[in-house]
């Protein structure tokens, strides 16, 4: 799982609570994940993010993400 989302700000996971959350249930979920920090142009379907790559899925939306995650992992 690559997890597409902004730069951490003043010690800050992040300063989307959006992207908090999300990287906050893949660590609680104990899943594999690694984050590639956005650069220039979002490249998710909603062009906003946060957004995971998946088996070659690109998913946005954190609260869509989490129920990707929970019918896939468990």
């Amino acid at each position: 799982i690559v997890l597409h989302q902004f730069a951490p700000v003043f010690g800050a996971l992040n300063p989307s609570p959006f992207c908090t959350k999300l990287e906050t249930y893949l660590r609680l979920a104990n899943l594999p994940y690694r984050v590639e920090i956005i650069r220039g142009r979002i490249k998710s379907p909603t062009g906003k993010a946060p957004y995971i790559e998946d088996d070659g899925k690109l998913i946005a939306d954190s609260g869509l993400i989490i129920d990707y995650l929970e019918r896939k992992h468990g």
